[in-house]
């Protein structure tokens, strides 16, 4: 039967977990996991899920492709598909932290091409945005890591519809400003015609004065 709710465990033991993944320690990681999981008498898969950072929402996936840990990459990636926790889990490629970033995010924003290109292995999705709106692609460039750039716009299967997301949300931006243009110009001819109405009236009654005047001048 899959657990229903991941483990609960203590910040140090989090902050531990996250260390080692950032620096590559795949083989104390997966001691520590061990470790845990006995006490917690629940799958490794498990803890390897639950272990984020509760102020930033960053996994072991987001620590290990932020530093380019192939080790730890290649050592979480498999876990995830054997977590026994229903649904998406902290391990999946494509679950974003607080800010929005994904681990691809990270990976591309400090240049790791080999991580980048693990975790697009997993399944990880280029065209995900961040919380700024920012894919991967974009990150990468903002850097300078041109190379991962490159290779994400060559061979990232799903930038297309990213970028037909982009188009489409851009055709929106222009649809509302025709819009916002048209009922500026409408109610430029609305307020043309009144003052146009206003002058009309004011002739009329200049019109009338000078009628009047011919008619008093006559009678004189």
């Amino acid at each position: 039967m899959p657990s229903a709710t991941l483990p609960t465990f203590s910040a140090d033991e989090i902050d531990d977990l996250l260390y080692l993944a950032r620096t590559n320690a795949h083989q104390d990681l997966a001691a520590g996991v061990e470790a845990i999981a006995r006490v917690q008498r629940a799958p490794p898969a498990d803890i390897l899920s639950a272990t984020v950072d509760p102020d930033s929402g960053n996994s072991l996936l987001h620590m290990a492709a932020a530093n380019g840990c192939l080790d730890v990459l290649s050592f979480l990636i498999p876990s995830f598909s054997s977590s026994s926790s229903p649904g998406p889990t902290l391990l999946n490629p494509n679950l974003p932290n607080k800010s929005g970033n994904t681990p691809l995010h990270w990976a591309a924003l400090n240049g790791h091409l080999a991580a980048v290109q693990h975790l697009m292995g997993a399944g990880a999705d280029p065209a995900m945005r961040n919380l700024a709106g920012h894919d991967a692609v974009y990150e990468a460039e903002r850097s300078g890591k041109d190379a991962v750039a490159r290779w994400l716009l060559i061979e990232g299967k799903g930038l297309e519809r990213g970028m037909q997301r982009s188009a489409g949300d851009a055709e929106e931006e222009v649809e509302e400003e025709e819009e916002e243009e048209d009922e500026e110009e409408e109610e430029d001819e609305e307020e043309q015609a009144k003052e146009g109405a206003t002058d009309q009236d004011g002739g009329k009654k200049d019109g009338d004065g000078v009628k009047g005047t011919r008619r008093t001048g006559s009678r004189t």
